[in-house]
């Protein structure tokens, strides 16, 4: 239930700040072309709008199996050495991305801790930022997941298609 609402959610805010981002952008640029007057704060909105959909986008991303794959090897192995190959993916992801959510934690606690504002805004920056910690850890935490799942799911998959 809770990962149901929490897919919404996301979905719900990339698709927003997908949109927000393209409006502000495109109708900035039709005021410069029409208007001799371009936006100053556009370009920095763009830039957070972005930074949200990338760190954003990871978690959602692991989460519907969108990220890249690279199967050529993966495709020619036996059923069972995927399923081993599978869990290593799965953990080495989940102490990845988990790793660089407490790099980006601490990023977010300097910008925080120096008070650091965006340029024209004046905007606290470990506001925006926050979403890069945020990002990494619901993909880590859908690669645990995944790698938990695929303990549990062990041997009946495995034992099935090796009949």
């Amino acid at each position: 239930m809770i990962d149901k609402v929490w897919t919404e959610i996301e979905k719900g805010i990339l698709s927003i700040t997908t949109i927000a981002v393209s409006l502000l952008l495109v109708l900035n640029a039709l005021s410069r072309y029409f208007l001799n007057n371009s936006w100053g704060f556009s370009e920095e909105l763009g830039k957070m709008g972005v930074i949200i959909l990338t760190f954003m986008g990871l978690g959602y991303a692991a989460r519907e199996h969108m990220h890249i794959e690279m199967s050529g090897l993966y495709d020619l192995l036996p059923p069972k050495f995927r399923y081993v190959l599978d869990l290593i993916i799965n953990l080495g992801s989940f102490l990845v991305l988990g790793f660089c959510a407490y790099l980006g934690l601490q990023y977010v606690m300097h910008l925080y801790d120096i008070g650091q504002v965006s340029t024209i805004l004046r905007w606290p920056l470990y506001l925006t930022m926050s979403v890069i910690p945020l990002g990494f850890f619901l993909g880590a935490l859908r690669f645990l997941i995944e790698f938990i799942g695929g303990l549990k799911f062990n041997n009946t998959k495995h034992a099935e298609s090796n009949d």
